[in-house]
C-alpha cells in the first residue's frame, strides 16, 4: 500500500513490527490478526475498542473461525 495516499474512512495506515521471538509458537501461514493502536486522544473509545478485540477473540476460540 502507498502510505502516502488518502485513506477512506479516516483510517490510517501503520507498520506493526513484532520484536518478541515468535519461534516457539505456532501460527500456521495465513494467519491474520487484529490490532489497536491506543493513543491519549479518545480514551472513551479505546475501553470499547477493548471489549470488541477480546469477544473477537472468544468467537475465533470457540467457533474455530477460518480452520
Amino acid at each position: 500500500m502507498d502510505f502516502g495516499a488518502r485513506t477512506e474512512g479516516g483510517r490510517a495506515l501503520a507498520i506493526i513490527d513484532i520484536t518478541d521471538d515468535m519461534s516457539s509458537y505456532q501460527i500456521p501461514l495465513g494467519a491474520a490478526a487484529q490490532v489497536a493502536i491506543y493513543t491519549e486522544h479518545w480514551h472513551h473509545v479505546s475501553l470499547l475498542r477493548k471489549i470488541l478485540l477480546r469477544m473477537r477473540s472468544w468467537q475465533n476460540y470457540v467457533f474455530l473461525e477460518g480452520h
